[in-house]
């Protein structure tokens, strides 16, 4: 009689398998993507699947309104011609990794065992991440724009709704999409406690709360004087899985001699403000990715101030 040992691969697959659970409960769970604010495109993602780190990127600037010419009878009179423009900006991709070590892997990653989330975990991990570099971003490229009225605005307030709708109207055509508001923790629980146009996540069966009509996002970046109003695609985003996007490498003596596994992670990630070029340089360390991104000499605008897709608002008042 032949015996078959008992494998990972036998159990759950291979760690392929794990990067497919992964990348749903991700996809299913990220904040950005269901708030509505991301966008991608064919450029973008593949930017995010790999190449050089850094590329340029086109995009055509809008064509005015107001130019077009009226038919008539004279067959003489001919008609203006305008012209399509287009520009470019640059746009990075970010290659992340991180490692986990446990001595008890084979149950963790075929889920036979009550740590069968940790595909959960792991998807977790990486929203988390990815919610950190986006908030970055907007605060290298709030610090690029701080000099720009139409788009950073300070209010001597301690909060008023009315200042946040008249930064939007500078959105013109594209005002109506501005519908997720970014806070602090602390200004979440003071909107809370206002119970003027609060909407818990239950009552509306989303996981977002609500206030008045916007989709409200929790984060560490901001004070409680500060608030951030974006409008619908106004993140450019990609996401990318590495050729190994998990690996199990197994340590015969580690535990003092017991075994165990370290459980290696990759994914890639293109996160942007539309409308904003980034200029700095490419990182090493993650120390750096956040001095980088949050920076504003890395971020220089490219878009008109009407099609730029965030608001800046400082309260001031007491």
């Amino acid at each position: 009689m032949t015996i078959t040992n008992t494998t990972i691969a036998g159990l759950a697959g291979s760690e392929r398998k794990m990067d497919v659970r992964v990348s749903v409960i991700a996809q299913e769970t990220n904040e950005l993507v269901q708030s509505g604010l991301t966008a991608t495109s064919a450029e973008v993602q593949a930017l995010a699947n790999g190449g050089p780190r850094k590329v340029t990127l086109d995009y055509l600037k809008p064509i005015s309104g107001e130019a077009f010419n009226v038919t008539t009878d004279n067959i003489n009179q001919e008609g203006d011609v305008g012209s399509i423009e287009g520009s470019t900006y640059n746009a990075m991709r970010l290659d992340l990794n991180y490692a986990l070590a446990t001595t008890d892997l084979t149950q963790i990653v075929t889920q036979y065992g009550k740590q069968g989330d940790l595909a959960t975990a792991l998807a977790g991990h990486r929203n988390a991440i990815t919610k950190s570099l986006f908030f970055s971003t907007l605060v290298g490229a709030r610090a690029a724009l701080a000099a720009n009225t139409a788009i950073t605005h300070t209010v001597a307030t301690d909060w008023d709704m009315a200042a946040i709708y008249d930064a939007i109207a500078t959105g013109e055509e594209w005002s109506s999409l501005f519908n997720v508001m970014a806070v602090s923790h602390g200004r979440y629980a003071k909107l809370q406690a206002k119970n003027d146009g609060f909407v818990a996540p239950s009552d509306v069966n989303t996981r977002f709360a609500q206030y008045q009509g916007f989709t409200l996002l929790k984060t560490n970046k901001l004070t409680d004087d500060e608030v951030i109003v974006g409008r619908t695609g106004s993140v450019g985003y990609g996401e990318g899985t590495a050729q190994q996007a998990f690996e199990i490498e197994r340590k015969a003596n580690g535990a003092n001699g017991g075994g165990g596994d370290i459980l290696h992670s990759r994914f890639s990630r293109t996160i942007f403000p539309q409308g904003m070029s980034y200029e700095g340089g490419i990182p090493t360390s993650a120390a750096q990715v956040k001095t980088d991104l949050e920076a504003a000499a890395s971020w220089e605008q490219v878009a008109p101030d009407a099609q730029f897709g965030f608001r800046f608002l400082t309260f001031t008042g007491v």
